[in-house]
């Protein structure tokens, strides 16, 4: 990647311009960088799908917002890394002032992801047992908060004695180490051998491979990524034997239902507002630094949020 200067963009007529206060990482972002994204886009092109800042310019269609406003923002047609972003109106909502703009950029992509998971695809019900990979990151620590709020026993997996207690302090109910060998009998231990009800899996390969040991009888999992870079393989008897189920999230088609969510943002604003949901920021880079930040990200050497400031 390359920090150059570029020209301004132009709303469209059902677009907002925002000049950037704070600009989300996401992991999909390296894929879309690395090509090995199923839908990268030809280079050059700009990064980026999350922003939060301020309205400075809008279409002539646009009717929600206006100059002045303060928004979040989830780019489709122009990438976030850059102090001014071009937004779709439909993708754009509204940010209390009282949010910093570092959580307000670790917000939208990361609880979306996080709340239609557990609520829109994996039909979490109270007294489920959900197992979270990576649950120190943007995405875990979320997802941990919410599977709380909605009635679950939290497991949560990392790799680390840090993240696990990270994990902990964002109300996981139990932890493993997934560096440790026979991990997936301790999994089945804290659930009193029945293993996990909802299995939300994002790192792929042997951690996946795990999971599925651990996998209860009638059990979901949903797959929203692939950070080992190796994705995962479940077999049809997997399937068939145990009447399990396998649910693929990519948050950005599910959010193509407008409704659906600004539903959602509603009531993950909702649940920041009270303290309830908490957003842990681990790191920071200028805009001008987003290669090393993809460079920590892709390694795993942070927790929860990495955000770029313009």
């Amino acid at each position: 990647m390359q920090y150059d200067e570029v020209q301004r963009p132009i709303p469209s007529a059902g677009e907002v311009l925002i000049e950037s206060e704070a600009i989300g990482v996401n992991f999909v972002d390296t894929m879309r960088r690395s090509g090995s994204h199923p839908s990268a886009p030809k280079t050059p092109f700009t990064p980026g799908i999350e922003v939060c800042g301020r309205v400075v310019a809008t279409g002539s269609e646009v009717e929600k917002f206006q100059e002045r406003d303060r928004v979040i923002g989830r780019c489709v047609t122009n990438g976030a890394y850059a102090e001014f972003v071009v937004v779709e109106e439909r993708f754009t909502v509204s940010c209390p002032e009282e949010i910093p703009a570092t959580d307000a950029a670790a917000l939208f992509v990361n609880g979306q992801t996080a709340y239609h998971a557990l609520a829109t695809v994996g039909s979490v019900k109270a007294e489920d047992n959900v197992l979270i990979t990576a649950a120190a990151g943007g995405v875990g620590l979320c997802a941990i908060q919410i599977a709380k709020h909605l009635g679950a026993h939290v497991v949560a997996l990392a790799g680390t004695e840090d993240k696990l207690r990270l994990a902990e302090e964002f109300g996981a109910d139990t932890t493993v180490d997934y560096s440790q060998s026979e991990w997936p009998k301790r999994v089945l231990e804290l659930t009193d051998g029945h293993g996990a009800d909802l299995v939300l899996e994002s790192v792929g390969g042997e951690i996946a491979k795990g999971c599925i040991e651990c996998w209860a009888a009638g059990g979901r999992m949903v797959v929203f990524g692939k950070a080992s870079g190796e994705p995962a393989v479940i077999t049809t008897n997997e399937l068939l034997f145990g009447n399990r189920s396998v649910f693929g999230l990519a948050v950005g088609n599910v959010i193509e239902d407008e409704t659906l969510m600004r539903e959602a943002m509603d009531r993950l604003f909702e649940w920041h507002s009270h303290g309830k949901l908490r957003l842990k920021v681990g790191a920071t880079f200028p805009l001008s630094e987003a290669a090393a930040a993809h460079a920590v990200l892709e390694n795993r050497e942070t927790v929860g949020k990495i955000v770029l400031l313009p």
